[in-house]
């Protein structure tokens, strides 16, 4: 979180607090404490206590009256419906573009270098936001501004597994490949390739396999079945 040096907005609060959580800067199981928010965020009380009621009705923050506050458990399958609902979306517009052959890589060429760099430095959190610029631009190319951003608004559970899988041995570079793959895919026309990437980008299949993975490395992150 950045601290303002004028008093901050309720809506620069929602989203520093929700930016904190979804790129775990604040874990899972970690308490919330108003004063050390309003202290660390420049702001009142009341728009702090607004933000956690908001992000509490996004499952992101649970509230327990009269006693604490705490960042949600990670819930893997509000993860894997937002990942299936990316899926969706990303590939149908992906296999627009790759109908019409569009030319997409003047647009994508600097995030893919800064990309490149993150992956180098296993900068997971900057290869997050610039994965997020990199697909940003497909739709906007594409003309569906208006979509990618009720994607990105509904990231946040998704962003959250993604950090933690980014950060398992060889998975930067795994996708950075893949979105090598979907460049020269769309410019080539070939709807076979991209369909076989865009299946496997967003992990929205063996599901089961990737928990138990992340489960495995990251135990404390996750509620008790």
């Amino acid at each position: 979180m950045t601290r303002s040096s004028s008093q901050t907005g309720r809506t620069d609060v929602y989203r520093a607090l929700k930016d904190a959580i979804q790129y775990l800067d604040l874990m899972p199981g970690s308490v919330l404490h108003e004063a050390e928010l309003t202290q660390h965020l420049n702001c009142s009380r009341t728009p702090i206590r607004e933000a956690l009621i908001r992000l509490s009705g996004e499952y992101l923050v649970e509230i327990y009256p009269q006693r604490s506050t705490y960042v949600a458990p990670i819930d893997f399958h509000l993860a894997n419906e937002v990942a299936y609902m990316r899926h969706l979306l990303d590939s149908n517009v992906c296999l627009l573009l790759c109908r019409q052959k569009a030319c997409i890589s003047e647009a994508v060429e600097q995030t893919l270098y800064f990309m490149e760099r993150a992956m180098g430095k296993d900068d997971v959190l900057e290869y997050i936001r610039l994965d997020n610029a990199f697909h940003r631009t497909i739709f906007s190319v594409a003309g569906h501004d208006l979509i990618w951003s009720s994607i990105a608004n509904s990231r946040a559970h998704y962003n959250r597994v993604l950090v933690l899988d980014l950060k398992r041995p060889g998975m930067l570079q795994k996708s950075y490949q893949e979105h090598l793959q979907i460049v020269s895919s769309i410019e080539a026309g070939d709807a076979a390739t991209l369909t076989a990437v865009m299946d496997v980008h967003h992990d929205h299949q063996n599901t089961d396999a990737r928990e138990k993975a992340i489960r495995a490395q990251f135990p404390a992150y996750f509620a008790n079945d």
